[in-house]
């Protein structure tokens, strides 16, 4: 049988491509090499608005803040006024999202780790013959080394669930090099506290138990994970990558399932054309990507003096990072405070890159 789509992976991203693509009318076949949808969950599970409104399943908690811990000790509450983000659980949201696609049309295989594919004038993946071929298989994607679609970095992450008193309300970061180097440490309430970091350095466990017991807490069902760290690029004139794959995530926060949700809705749009959708994407959210990717480069290049000097700047603009404030798009309110203070925020990079 000849499919118009196979997809290799069973995420947001591939599924939201199943869907849009089914909902066309295309014959459309993903596969997932675990046996079930949305197992292991290797994601923190805090989302915006913008993809509830993509998808709205397994929303477990509303969270209207959160509280940031720096270097020093400062803790600054950021939010409070209304719901800014939403805890999902992700084994109930990429299910239901498959279901919708199946509903539709699109044929899942599950279980199925490809290995390779055969590229002639169709692909043949497991010996099933699709038209067009698109990877949402991670970050280690195998759709993108097989066509040479480029390298990225990676931030190792991990997480685990555990017991923590806090306000259900707010989440807590903790930026601070001795903690979590190159990124940050986040602990999100739930039916159990969601207790995890990301960093640059491979050796994540000693950072994270180390987390833990200046936390004074224990966890379970620990995974860990990668975060890609820049972008990739994403079409070829029958292949295409989406979400993870494709290095569409947040460099300042490591969400990706808004921009590799809103690329498989994009390149359903440019079914028959994949170039035209990479180009319409880095037109849109892909130069948010690249505004991020910048400014973690700033961030990674500070140090804890600087991060402590950042904590300054956030206490005295509380009122517009509240009023600008979106987790998916934060070079909005970071243009926002550089218009108000230009001459610390040229201060800021210049002493970050020299």
């Amino acid at each position: 049988m000849m499919f118009d789509f196979a997809i290799i992976g069973a995420g947001p991203a591939g599924s939201m491509a199943a869907l849009q693509l089914a909902k066309q009318g295309y014959k459309t076949i993903v596969f997932e090499e675990h046996n079930s949808i949305g197992i292991p969950v290797r994601c923190a599970g805090l989302v915006s608005e913008h993809v509830i409104k993509m998808h709205d399943e397994g929303i477990v908690n509303e969270i209207k803040g959160a509280i940031a811990v720096f270097p020093d000790g400062k803790e600054i509450v950021i939010g409070g006024d209304r719901t800014h983000a939403f805890v999902i659980d992700r084994r109930a949201f990429d299910s239901s999202l498959a279901e919708k696609a199946m509903a539709e049309g699109a044929e899942y295989v599950l279980g199925k780790k490809v290995k390779k594919t055969v590229a002639k004038k169709f692909f043949e993946i497991e010996g099933i013959k699709a038209r067009r071929l698109i990877g949402a298989d991670g970050p280690k994607s195998l759709v993108a080394r097989q066509f040479n679609m480029g390298e990225i970095g990676f931030f190792n992450a991990i997480q685990g669930y555990g017991k923590y008193e806090m306000d259900g309300e707010f989440v807590k970061i903790f930026l601070s090099n001795e903690i979590a180097p190159g990124f940050f440490a986040w602990i999100i309430p739930a039916d159990k506290a969601r207790i995890g970091l990301a960093t640059l350095n491979k050796n994540v466990r000693k950072y994270f138990n180390a987390f833990l017991k200046k936390l004074n807490v224990s966890t379970n069902e620990i995974t860990a994970g990668l975060i890609p760290f820049g972008l990739r690029k994403f079409a070829r004139e029958r292949v295409a990558l989406v979400g993870d794959a494709a290095g569409q995530t947040k460099a300042t926060s490591g969400g990706g399932l808004y921009a590799g949700m809103k690329a498989a809705m994009m390149l359903a749009e440019h079914a028959d054309n994949f170039l035209e959708y990479e180009r319409d994407y880095m037109k849109s959210i892909g130069k948010e990507l690249k505004r991020c990717i910048f400014m973690r480069k700033i961030l990674n290049r500070m140090g804890d003096k600087g991060l402590n000097s950042i904590a300054n700047i956030v206490e005295e603009n509380i009122d517009l990072i509240n009023k600008y404030g979106d987790i998916d798009y934060p070079s909005i309110v970071a243009k926002e405070i550089a218009k108000k203070h230009p001459l610390k925020t040229v201060a800021a990079i210049a002493k970050a890159f020299i």
